[in-house]
């Protein structure tokens, strides 16, 4: 007999043991609650990158960006959905906001249900529009006549929802978003401009909002850069001409390139003047008409024969260089012209200034300010140099 009432005993024991591991499935997480529908903000379609969010007091709980105006996920059963999931009791109240609005519609939460609703806000009162930088094109100039830039667009309210370029008076084009999208408050973007000439351009960039704010004119992102695609830069002409003759002793020497070049390249270093030793001067560069200048720190000699140097350290804008180096020569006047003080090679009323300062100790003496030949510059040869203007002597 008590080996029959230790036989009952076991059921009673295996239900102590079954019981014991049910608070091991307790904490089965909640289902969430799936939402779709429309989106509309003052009776309009949401535009794309329009964010849908769910709150239960005050907690967000799920959250969802548009890919399509006017809709929120899809009723199908692979279709992306707002979920709502969380440590939600059933039945508490879930709040909808779009782009941040309270749309002031509710539902109760039902774990594992899938819910269509219509969602709608009144018009937004972003009227703030976005802001926009971009990163400045280098190298400028650039031998790229397609170049890429990129920037970044931010709002403060709304999410950005496209950013537009143009370049100089162009029409505006599409820019892509860095991270694919344009669906938040902050975006990075790029684009690739079309083929563009040689020259200087400005590129302008502006973004809108979800809220339909635009970048104001007056607040448009911009680069000015230079696309120089031409290859080697050429010499076009020469003063003095290759080989000339007679050249005054004052004169100037400059060179004129084919296109725009750096004017850091262009130095007494890289552009120079010999006669057999190196004349000293300086050098200047018109970035208007691509002509640099070397100017003798002094007349040049009579007679001689001088050699204008371009080095191939001289480059265009774009950093292209002289194919080779570009010398040429030319021969400065045979002898003193008496009068001739400033050495052009005439005599005119010019040369009077000039013997007036020689005489007053403020220039220089020159060969051709002696214009008696007596061997000194004094008040007598401005009396020369005027008599020799009027065909008198």
């Amino acid at each position: 007999m008590k080996r029959k009432r230790g036989w009952l005993l076991y059921p009673l024991v295996i239900g102590v043991l079954l019981f014991s591991a049910v608070p091991a499935y307790a904490d089965i997480p909640t289902m969430p609650h799936a939402f779709y529908g429309t989106v509309t903000i003052g009776g309009s379609d949401a535009a794309v990158g329009t964010v849908v969010t769910a709150k239960v007091g005050g907690v967000q709980y799920g959250s969802f960006t548009t890919t399509v105006a006017g809709q929120y996920g899809g009723s199908g059963a692979f279709d992306a959905k707002l979920t709502v999931s969380g440590d939600i009791a059933t039945g508490a109240t879930i709040a909808f906001y779009i782009n941040g609005v309270d749309t002031t519609q509710t539902y109760a939460f039902s774990t594992g249900a899938v819910t269509e609703l219509n969602l709608t806000a009144g018009a937004t009162s972003d009227t703030t529009p976005p802001s926009v930088t971009i990163t400045a094109l280098t190298p400028d100039p650039t031998d790229d006549n397609t170049p890429t830039f990129t920037g970044t667009a931010t709002d403060t309210e709304s999410n950005i929802s496209s950013v537009e370029y143009k370049v100089d008076t162009g029409s505006w084009t599409a820019a892509t978003a860095g991270d694919g999208a344009f669906d938040s408050t902050s975006e990075g973007y790029t684009f690739t401009t079309t083929a563009l000439a040689d020259g200087a351009h400005t590129v302008y960039v502006r973004a809108t909002d979800a809220a339909s704010n635009t970048t104001a004119e007056a607040n448009y992102a911009s680069d000015s850069f230079t696309v120089a695609t031409t290859g080697a830069p050429s010499v076009s002409s020469t003063s003095p001409a290759t080989d000339a003759a007679g050249v005054a002793v004052n004169t100037t020497v400059s060179v004129t390139f084919s296109e725009a070049m750096d004017a850091s390249t262009i130095t007494t270093s890289s552009f120079t003047l010999s006669n057999g030793g190196s004349v000293s001067g300086t050098v200047s560069y018109d970035s208007g008409t691509y002509t640099a200048t070397f100017t003798p720190g002094a007349s040049l000699a009579y007679n001689t024969t001088y050699t204008a140097t371009l080095s191939t350290a001289i480059t265009d804008a774009a950093g292209n260089p002289l194919a080779a180096e570009y010398p040429w020569s030319f021969t400065t006047v045979q002898t003193v012209i008496p009068g001739d003080a400033n050495g052009d090679g005439e005599v005119n009323a010019l040369d009077i200034t000039k013997v007036e300062r020689i005489v007053a100790a403020l220039d220089a003496e020159t060969s051709g300010a002696d214009a008696n030949q007596d061997g000194s510059v004094n008040a007598l040869d401005i009396t020369k140099v005027e008599r020799i203007i009027a065909g008198l002597d």
